[in-house]
């Protein structure tokens, strides 16, 4: 995988303390220089900023410019996390092909840089995470698609450490057009395809299922149904299965105003925070 596809965890990681937002940026971090600054910021927009935004705000992955990130206490761990990636993740390595170890250097650099003129929040998240929170757990009714700590139903994706691996820009677009961002593997051998993919399934003795694919083989499918059970099909007992692609089975948030919408975004960029 290519860096270019950064998505989540370049946020594990743990940024050092603020100062003031106007100096030059070679006293900003270690390792980056007045003359390095340029090339490094050209690296990290080809390499880094479609996922976590030219200004480490965030999007498909999380946002950089802040404070703390958790996981990484140093530059040398960060590089680490850029050159290897961590499995299991949307955080792939950077092969020596694509960046040599000084530009990995570079990178981890000018990250630590946009942490390090971060001297308040700046992800734009304005709503109240508390009023945020009763909202998912009530007249939301998230928890009848998404799992958080434990809790839910897991239809759609899970949502226990969303605040670790998408920025408030990508939250509010999924909440408002949920079809617009549907998640992308980005490693693994479905690496390009949508991870949750909507199916409708027809079988040869006229049962008819609809949820979201979970896992599929040449000779099976398993499905996540919408009412939260499992299933299991053998394709050959199948006469019709429609894929749905393009397609969310979450329900466009019309019945929320822009405020309840700015509420679960704030609740959501806390899970996997410790907040």
């Amino acid at each position: 995988m290519r860096i270019a596809k950064t998505t989540w965890l370049l946020l594990a990681l743990t940024l050092f303390p603020a100062r003031a937002a106007a100096q030059d940026p070679g006293d900003a971090a270690p390792g980056l220089d007045v003359a390095d600054h340029p090339r490094a910021e050209r690296l990290y927009r080809a390499h880094c900023a479609r996922c976590h935004g030219v200004q480490g705000l965030g999007g498909e992955g999380p946002e950089l410019a802040r404070l703390v990130l958790p996981r990484v206490a140093d530059q040398t761990q960060l590089e680490l996390i850029i050159r290897y990636g961590i499995p299991g993740t949307g955080m792939p390595g950077a092969r020596t092909t694509i960046l040599d170890d000084d530009a990995v250097s570079l990178v981890a650099s000018y990250v630590l840089w946009l942490g390090a003129q971060t001297t308040a929040d700046v992800s734009g998240v304005t709503g109240d995470a508390g009023r945020g929170r009763d909202l998912y757990w009530s007249a939301g009714d998230c928890a009848s698609c998404h799992i958080a700590a434990g809790r839910g139903t897991a239809v759609g994706p899970e949502l226990t450490a969303i605040g670790l691996r998408r920025g408030a820009d990508y939250l509010r677009e999924a909440l408002r057009t949920p079809a617009a961002r549907l998640p992308i593997a980005r490693s693994g051998s479905r690496s390009g395809f949508f991870e949750y993919l909507p199916v409708r399934i027809v079988t040869r003795g006229g049962d008819v299922y609809n949820g979201m694919r979970m896992n599929e083989d040449s000779f099976t499918i398993q499905l996540m149904t919408l009412s939260g059970f499992l299933v299991s099909l053998q394709k050959k007992e199948i006469a019709e299965m429609e894929k749905r692609v393009g397609h969310s089975l979450m329900p466009i948030a019309q019945d929320l105003s822009d405020a309840d919408i700015e509420d679960l975004v704030a609740y959501l960029t806390t899970l996997g925070r410790g907040s």
